[in-house]
């Protein structure tokens, strides 16, 4: 049976399920906190801005420590036209988390509640305080501009790929249209950061800072092989210096063995048949995985299964 690479991070490859509100991990573990933090997030589903507004204040007078959250409150003080307001939430959030910040407003599949304002005036907001977050970074803001334009071009296809497998299957002439077009994004793509990493090296953090910093990994990471070993030397040294992530190289890592015929180290690699049933990669040394995936910044492999509803079970030594 034909073997189909799944994805190999959620919002940073191809994305199969149904992009989420939901939330697993908080801040804090302060029960008033949580409970709090997922009623706001209800009152945001349901629309209703003013009591989702006053509920993230109240979580915010235990704990403000979550990007992800404080941008949601943003996003409720826009929609309660209390604009000031949002603006200083957006404030707040890039400097909990510059990263999760620009993931959450320029991410469909990461924060889809914000679609609805990505085109608003809530644009300008976010734009103008990430634009001075930049110069405060020394940021180089036209090329971190390109990367954002690269990436999205990356993603608005594969954000397409669950719903057409859903509905037509894996093999459907539907499917194999949406490859064609994503075959020429990436090769579009591919030169583009090629004439980046000539002109400036790898274009990592702080060229273009944290969310940016992955976006030449990600156009590589769907290359050819020859492409990513021809620049697998220079992302290694990206993500020693702290360019770049080293869970981001990690995945590269699994990505260039298994398509040697060898075995992933850090089980970051999903496959599928043609009936669609996943499974991981063969896995190396599979009983240490876990050991492996903490010293590059990756959570269990167990919970990482459930994103592909895969049912894990951990390899005795």
């Amino acid at each position: 049976m034909r073997l189909h690479l799944y994805a190999t991070i959620i919002g940073l490859g191809l994305c199969f399920g149904q992009p989420s509100w939901a939330q697993t991990l908080y801040a804090i573990q302060d029960t008033a906190y949580i409970g709090a933090v997922e009623r706001a997030l209800a009152y945001l589903q349901k629309g209703q801005c003013e009591p989702c507004l006053t509920t993230y204040q109240k979580a915010f007078t235990i704990a403000q420590k979550s990007a992800l959250s404080t941008m949601r409150a943003a996003l409720c003080a826009f929609q309660c036209k209390q604009y000031d307001l949002a603006k200083s939430y957006i404030q707040r959030a890039t400097d909990i988390d510059y990263a999760i910040a620009e993931e959450t407003w320029y991410d469909q599949q990461t924060a889809p509640e914000f679609d609805l304002v990505r085109s608003s005036g809530m644009k300008e907001l976010a734009e103008e305080v990430f634009i001075k977050k930049d110069a405060q970074l020394g940021l180089n803001q036209a090329l971190k501009q390109q990367l954002i334009t690269i990436y999205t071009t990356d993603q608005r296809p594969r954000s397409r790929v669950d719903s057409l497998i859903r509905s037509y299957g894996m093999n459907s002439p539907q499917m194999q249209q949406l490859w064609q077009q994503i075959h020429q994004v990436d090769s579009t793509n591919l030169a583009r950061i090629e004439q980046i990493i000539n002109q400036y090296g790898y274009p990592g953090k702080r060229l273009v800072g944290s969310k940016q910093g992955n976006t030449a990994w990600l156009v590589i990471q769907h290359s050819p092989l020859s492409v990513q070993e021809k620049y697998f030397p220079l992302m290694q040294q990206a993500a020693k210096e702290g360019e770049m992530q080293k869970s981001n190289l990690a995945l590269l890592t699994d990505r260039i063995r298994l398509a040697k015929g060898q075995q992933q180290l850090y089980g970051t690699q999903v496959i599928g048949d043609s009936t669609g049933k996943k499974s991981f990669g063969p896995i190396e040394d599979e009983a240490n995985v876990n050991k492996r995936r903490a010293e590059v910044g990756l959570g269990p492999i167990e919970e990482y299964a459930k994103q592909f509803g895969l049912d894990y079970k951990p390899v005795n030594h």
